[in-house]
């Protein structure tokens, strides 16, 4: 599968990731791969190390990229989280900027193992028993089947020269903690535990990719349009808290990141508490509201400051709407708010205008005798906030004659001496 792409090999100079650049530079044309390593600036080695990196590449002939971080202060996160950021910012930003398909890791499957027993530590769901995937989205785990047994045993034979990190020591680190003191006691009491919980990522992660698929339909069945989705109380009955926020990541287009207990807890709580107009950011694309008897979820956007003169009969691009206005002789009433018949009389001559509706705009309903604020009447059509905003008027010299999709004016009705007409359609 890779030896048409082009790779992007994260190298640290420690041995996984120096068997990793040897199988890559055995196995793949030399000219599709391209080396990356970051020098965190952690310990007096850190120069070391990328001087260790920089000489086997060369001797490889492989390119070599490095970037060098200087951590100024742990404010507001730990020094793993700090390191594990900066790496695959530099990552990311390395593919785009080389233009390259993948980016290779050398984690293995002891990798994952302790991943999985950190995971359960913190209390996990089904996600946290996948261990550390073989791929997602531009990364690729090529060793994540081996053992850490298997990779030493590889560099031994292939006289594989590398260096050791002695942060790796520093048990006051989680991980490595997990790494020298609980997972050599496991392996000692079970010879096949490795394999055990090599199973049991398998099994999660084909019943995660289930669940996505399940969620991607649900998904689509609640789609008003890509931008918006209406989450109906009545269709979420079967759902637990665990599911609904499951939708709600997979709608967003999170379903593969993690979420920290925070924003779990934080959506729950609004989930059971809120009350109708309540809003919560999910993301910085995506907000949730409650409404009456569903929940919308709505991708932010800016709304369009919509003003167009009508010049003549045709179709205007608002927004992403159309608005047509149709001369017709034709006098057939569709039962249809996105569609309506005016007397063009009424008219006639007069500056026709597109626009948003605003604060204090008032109109006559067809029908009602007084007239009425556009904001009363979008209430109590349980109209909601997203929609509202969104709402476009036709106004015939600064008066309402449309409430685009929801109501027509009593000022331009047909009457039985109506000879002219107009139809008027938003799609």
């Amino acid at each position: 599968m890779l030896k048409d792409k082009k790779l992007l090999i994260a190298i640290s100079g420690g041995i996984d990731s120096m068997v990793l650049l040897d199988l890559c530079s055995k196995n793949i044309p030399l000219n599709k791969l391209h080396g990356i390593h970051i020098n965190h600036n952690l310990s007096s080695q850190a120069n070391e190390y990328e001087k260790f990196v920089k000489e086997r590449c060369f001797e490889k002939k492989i390119s070599l990229i490095v970037y060098t971080e200087e951590r100024k202060t742990f404010k507001g996160e730990s020094m793993e989280m700090w390191g594990r950021r900066v790496r695959y910012r530099n990552f990311f930003k390395s593919l785009n900027d080389l233009n390259f398909d993948y980016l290779l890791t050398a984690h293995h499957g002891n990798d994952s193992f302790e991943t999985i027993l950190m995971n359960i530590e913190r209390g996990c769901s089904i996600r946290g028993l996948r261990g550390i995937i073989p791929k997602n989205g531009q990364i690729i785990r090529p060793l994540i089947n081996f053992k850490k047994s298997d990779i030493i045993t590889y560099a031994k034979k292939n006289s594989i020269d590398f260096i050791y990190d002695l942060t790796n020591d520093d048990i006051s680190i989680k991980r490595n903690y997990t790494r020298k003191c609980i997972v050599p006691n496991l392996i000692a009491k079970d010879g096949l535990i490795l394999d055990k919980f090599s199973d049991i990522s398998r099994k999660s992660q084909n019943a995660i990719y289930k669940e996505k698929v399940i969620m991607r339909f649900i998904a689509s069945k609640m789609k008003d349009n890509c931008d918006f989705y209406n989450l109906n109380d009545e269709d979420l009955l079967n759902f637990n808290m665990y599911f609904k926020i499951r939708l709600i990541k997979e709608i967003v287009g999170e379903s593969d990141l993690p979420w920290n207990r925070h924003k779990y807890k934080l959506l729950n709580n609004f989930i059971l508490k809120s009350k109708t107009g309540f809003k919560i950011e999910i993301n910085k694309s995506w907000e949730l509201l409650r409404d009456r008897t569903k929940w919308i979820l709505n991708k932010k956007n800016r709304v369009e400051k919509i003003k167009i003169n009508i010049d003549g009969f045709g179709f205007y691009n608002v927004g992403h709407r159309i608005i047509s206005f149709k001369e017709t002789d034709e006098h057939v009433f569709r039962n249809n708010a996105n569609t309506e018949l005016i007397d063009f009389d009424k008219i006639k001559n007069k500056d026709i205008q597109i626009r948003n509706w605003v604060k204090g705009d008032k109109f006559q309903p067809l029908g009602m005798k007084g007239s009425k604020k556009v904001s009363d009447y979008l209430i109590d059509k349980k109209i909601d906030i997203f929609k509202k905003e969104k709402q476009l008027v036709v106004t015939a010299d600064n008066e309402i004659i449309w409430l685009c999709g929801q109501r027509l004016s009593n000022n331009v009705k047909i009457k039985d001496n109506t000879c002219n007409f107009m139809e008027l359609s938003i799609f």
